[in-house]
């Protein structure tokens, strides 16, 4: 038993030093173990430094392309700052916000059925939206300025939160 494992060690070990001769000799075959240098244009400099290297800006001749400009420019973390003051706004720092296109129902309202029954409309509304804001990060772009609130479309990872609410 100890002589069959002893082999499988050998075995092994040498299969692995084969292995690793064989990367170095196909290296030398193919150039890479000289200078640093090897391949490099004469006029240029250094690819790869082990030392930081000042660039300057001046001597780079890259074209610069102008950032886009963001769409979505209102940035929030719905966390204790953000407040749902119904199914369709909130606050955040102090600033009320009213999602466009979503209708506003009041917490407290009350609605019926197509049978007759009671249910509490408001609320539901209200805390879907809570529910949808809580925790998650927002951007937001203001569609209308109001008097008290500003009119805002709405995303959370990609999603319009109108979509999100249905």
């Amino acid at each position: 038993m100890v002589r069959q494992v002893a082999t499988l060690l050998f075995q092994i070990a040498l299969a692995v030093g084969l292995g690793v001769a064989g990367i170095r000799i196909a290296s030398l075959v193919n150039g890479e173990a000289g200078s640093a240098t090897a391949g490099l244009a004469a006029n240029t400099e250094m690819l790869w430094t082990t030392s930081p290297v000042r660039v300057d800006p001046s001597r780079q001749n890259y074209e610069r392309i102008p950032t886009p400009p963001d769409l979505y420019p209102l940035k929030m973390h719905a966390d204790q700052r953000l407040r749902v003051l119904s199914s369709s706004r909130f606050t955040f720092k102090g600033q009320e916000f009213s999602l466009a296109g979503v209708e506003d129902v009041e917490r407290n309202r009350v609605c019926a059925d197509s049978e007759g029954r009671r249910y509490a409309c408001g609320l539901n509304a209200f805390k879907a939206l809570e529910n949808r804001l809580r925790g998650k990060y927002l951007e937001c772009r203001v569609v209308e300025e109001g008097g008290v609130s500003r009119s805002v479309e709405c995303r959370i990872n990609g999603q319009d939160v109108r979509a999100l609410l249905q």
